[in-house]
């Protein structure tokens, strides 16, 4: 019976390399581990300085850093001096504000002390000024004023005046003597109807006259006081009899006219100098004073 043989086991495998797979080896091998490092052996020439750089190097980092520092110090004593300015600036400042503050204090003070003294003085010169008026009031309770009269320039004398004066209160049925006209005179005016202005001896007698020229124009609505009724011209112009007013008075009595008719006044008067105005027959009357209160009239409520 022939011999038998097994199977050679891997490990009884014996690989024979032929002189190309060996070379091949080699080449993957040297592939595979990223080729032959080279060596550099120590103290090569681009890692070795000497002294002498080194120490230039070190100066050179040397003057970098004192140029550095020194700049650095320079900087800070500026922002010393500056803050040093800055803070004498301010202390002239507060110094100024503070010399400021009591100059407006003295100032204001002052201008306290002045306005106590305006309205002093204001209340004063309206003392003075209700005074005044008073006595010009005073020095008219006994005149009266023709008003809107035609007059030529040689008719101005005090004889043709007082006759146009008892003419007139003969129209109205006032019977009075020329003695009893204290004085008689024109208003200055531009104007070519002109106002007269009579004074007469007694308050009674002013009070008559006006009394009966007003009780005249309401008994003859159709032909009240004119120029024809006191005999002064054949084309009839209306002619206003009325009590003598101050300056003062008379721009007050224009205005309270014009306040009565804006704010729906029903009367408007004088009496004694003086300024009445009144809404209707059954409301309470209104003396005017002054000028302010129109204005509050005017404004409604």
């Amino acid at each position: 019976m022939p011999k038998v043989l097994r199977s050679p086991t891997k490990n009884d495998i014996h690989v024979t390399l032929s002189d190309s797979d060996i070379a091949n080896t080699e080449i993957n091998t040297e592939s595979l581990c990223g080729g032959q490092r080279s060596k550099r052996r120590r103290g090569s020439p681009d890692q070795q300085y000497s002294s002498d750089d080194l120490k230039k190097l070190l100066l050179e980092w040397k003057e970098s850093q004192t140029k550095t520092l020194s700049k650095l110090a320079s900087d800070i004593t500026e922002i010393k001096n500056q803050n040093l300015r800055i803070t004498e600036t301010n202390i002239e400042i507060e110094k100024s504000l503070e010399f400021l503050h009591s100059h407006f204090s003295s100032l204001q003070e002052k201008v306290v002390k002045l306005e106590k003294e305006r309205d002093n003085n204001l209340l004063r010169i309206s003392t003075l000024e209700n005074k005044i008026e008073d006595m010009e009031r005073s020095m008219r309770s006994s005149t009266v004023e023709i008003r809107n009269v035609p007059l030529k320039a040689d008719k101005m004398d005090k004889v043709h005046l007082s006759d146009i004066v008892l003419n007139t209160c003969k129209a109205i049925k006032v019977d009075i003597q020329k003695n009893e006209i204290n004085d008689v005179f024109v208003l200055n005016s531009k104007a070519e109807h002109k106002t007269i202005i009579a004074d007469f001896k007694s308050k009674n007698t002013k009070h008559e006259i006006i009394k009966k020229s007003k009780m005249y124009n309401k008994n003859n609505p159709n032909n009240k006081l004119n120029t024809t009724t006191i005999g002064l011209d054949n084309h009839s112009k209306p002619i206003y009899v009325s009590e003598a007013l101050t300056p003062k008075g008379r721009r007050l009595f224009f205005l309270a006219r014009d306040t009565a008719k804006i704010a729906n006044f029903k009367f408007c008067w004088t009496r004694n100098g003086k300024i009445y105005i009144r809404k209707t027959e059954e409301t309470q009357y209104i003396e005017i004073k002054d000028e302010a209160q129109l204005t509050s009239l005017k404004t409604p409520k």
